[in-house]
């Protein structure tokens, strides 16, 4: 063999060596990529089934002897004020918590009341509590709980100015709410007194209520708040103009 067909021979060698050395460095990168996004897909798949089982457990926590506040509508979710067959239906859905429900209510709640007043429309409020997360004492769930206690004892027209005195003593979010005590005496401020209420709203007594109108909410597509349906439409303009036009676009339609 001359010394050209072995050098030739010995490159054919080395780069078959180098090609099967490549191949199985290729493998082997194979076979740690797979078992990775085994163990990766194993994880996302029990993750997967522990949030179900939470949501789940969540949505099935409340009992179903729930208290539920008299004078509600809408499936025992809301509070109506105006006239039942009025043209046009106003949802608002508000967190106690909420400073923009606040300002909301600065600019559109005297407009609310005059379009319930007039039969234009019937308002149905949907208090929900979305906004635990934002105080240090639950103040959401504690404030709508106090505010179905107000229902039940007193009425509707005693919930609204409750609903009014809590978002003019609205708390900051970060921090803690009203206390439980000034509570009861916002509630005895429009008509709500006694040991009833009071125990209903320290011992939160509609504390599993307040959890099935925020998941009803949830399940009927509130994302945040407020949010302002006019007739099923979503209120875009929420300044008193923007509510009226809208109110009056859905009586001519």
């Amino acid at each position: 063999m001359s010394p050209e067909t072995r050098r030739e021979a010995a490159r054919r060698r080395i780069a078959e060596k180098r090609a099967a050395e490549e191949r199985a460095r290729a493998q082997e990168r194979r076979r740690r990529q797979t078992l990775v996004g085994g163990v990766a897909a194993a994880v996302v798949v029990v993750l997967a089934v522990v949030v179900v089982i939470a949501v789940q457990s969540a949505r099935t926590s409340t009992s179903p002897d729930a208290a539920v506040p008299a004078n509600t509508t809408d499936g025992g979710t809301a509070f109506a004020v105006g006239p039942a067959d009025a043209p046009v239906t106003v949802d608002v859905y508000e967190d106690f918590l909420c400073p923009a429900c606040r300002q909301f209510e600065a600019a559109a709640g005297a407009t609310l009341a005059e379009l319930a007043a007039d039969g234009t429309a019937q308002v149905r409020y949907h208090p929900i509590a979305i906004l635990d997360r934002a105080s240090t004492d639950d103040y959401s769930t504690r404030a709508l709980n106090a505010a179905a206690a107000v229902a039940d004892a007193a009425g509707t027209e005693a919930f609204l100015d409750f609903h009014d005195a809590l978002f003019t003593e609205q708390p900051a979010e970060g921090g803690p709410g009203l206390t439980d005590a000034r509570l009861v005496e916002l509630a005895a401020g429009v008509g709500a007194a006694g040991p009833d209420v009071e125990e209903a709203i320290t011992g939160l007594v509609y504390g599993d209520w307040t959890r099935e109108v925020t998941d009803a909410a949830s399940r009927a597509g509130v994302s945040g708040t407020p949010t302002v349906l006019v007739d099923g439409a979503p209120l875009q303009d929420r300044s008193a103009e923007g509510l009226r036009a809208a109110v009056a676009e859905a009586q001519e339609g």
